[in-house]
């Protein structure tokens, strides 16, 4: 008897909306690549959930016909990943086919099995499914999420290191969504692999026994939705394609030099161009970005983001020490060259020790006493 119940209606409304959201990724203009990505990701999980909502419904009592339907494809979700985290950050592999050769092998498990007569496959099963090819799908899909997970980690952190380096306004473009989504998927992984390790440590726990796994599932559908939609518009800077190496001249004072740049950016306030970018600077001060990037480094001890940002709260600081100053933040943040709220906020905090608004009430504390 078809009954949807608690369990199996509550995994369908998170699955259905799943399908929306991979829908509007799919169908996203900016970042496309990237959000068809994550909408494929989206529908992976929501295929492994999909035989569990239909058998908490018992589907599978009605139908025992449908056991072995090829609706697994775990072994895509670790490419799926990488790509989409690739994708954002800077370039993907230009040949993807080869990251999914293990998901073809994992489909041809359960396809080619899948006509066979139902006593046929209950045997094939009980024989070698159950005991060696479950297994070691479940074994080869942690191994391929860890290693995905971890080059998608190294493609963050190199990212973020770029952004630090070549522009000020980083916080703007949202990379905290690229490092919670892969912390998020960690977070899964582990309680999956809980589960794996329950499962052969007792095998006689059935589907039910995994409802909880599914529910986190379903959690992760909404979250990779929710957010990923949230973030499908934003045009994440892309890392320009490496240039030739220059060979530095020999000797040079990379602390003096840094020292001349410094001092010509105090005296020219070139900082207050909020779109300035180390290229830029670069252009600007005659230069390249490697060698402006190298002697500020020498000189100050910073990368770009943090001298330049320096530069503009020091100003900030600077007008909120008279007491005649009763513009508000936002207002001397743009000033000072800061061209939106979170990045100035982010800068301030990080190189102050507080907020804006704390510190102007420090500040006005001081010039009353």
């Amino acid at each position: 008897m078809i009954r949807f119940e608690l369990m199996s209606i509550t995994l369908l409304i998170c699955t259905l909306q799943g399908l929306v959201l991979a829908w509007l990724l799919a169908r996203s203009r900016v970042n496309r690549v990237a959000n068809r990505w994550l909408a494929l990701l989206i529908l992976a999980v929501v295929a492994l959930i999909t035989p569990f909502i239909i058998g908490y419904a018992g589907f599978y009592g009605r139908w025992p016909w449908l056991s072995f339907a090829p609706l697994s494809y775990t072994l895509a979700f670790g490419p799926l990943v990488y790509l989409y985290t690739a994708s954002l950050t800077g370039r993907a592999p230009s040949r993807v086919w080869p990251h999914f050769a293990p998901v073809a092998v994992q489909f041809a498990a359960y396809a080619l099995v899948f006509p066979f007569p139902l006593e046929m496959k209950n045997r094939w099963d009980s024989l070698v499914h159950a005991p060696v090819i479950d297994p070691l799908l479940e074994a080869a899909t942690l191994a391929s999420l860890a290693g995905y997970g971890l080059a998608s980690w190294r493609r963050y952190r190199t990212y973020r290191r770029w952004l630090d380096d070549n522009r000020t306004d980083g916080t703007d473009f949202g990379p905290g969504w690229i490092r919670n989504f892969l912390v998020a998927l960690l977070g899964v992984a582990i309680i999956w692999a809980g589960f794996m390790l329950a499962k052969a440590m007792d095998p006689a726990r059935d589907y039910a026994d995994q409802f909880g796994l599914y529910l986190v599932f379903s959690a992760l559908v909404l979250y990779l939705g929710i957010a990923g939609w949230r973030y499908a518009a934003t045009r994440f800077p892309l890392p320009a394609p490496p240039a030739s190496p220059e060979l530095a001249p020999p000797g040079k004072d990379w602390t003096a030099q840094g020292a001349l740049w410094l001092a010509r950016m105090k005296a020219e306030q070139l900082w207050r161009d909020p779109d300035l970018t180390l290229a830029a600077l670069a252009r600007i001060l005659g230069t390249n970005t490697s060698y402006l990037s190298r002697g500020l480094g020498a000189a100050s001890g910073e990368n770009f983001n943090a001298v330049v940002n320096r530069y503009r709260v020091e100003e900030v600081q600077r007008l909120l020490a008279s007491s005649a100053e009763g513009r508000d933040l936002l207002t001397l943040a743009f000033e000072a060259g800061f061209n939106s709220k979170a990045s100035f906020n982010r800068a301030f905090r990080d190189l102050a020790g507080m907020s804006p608004s704390a510190w102007r009430l420090k500040s006005q504390k001081s010039v009353s006493g």
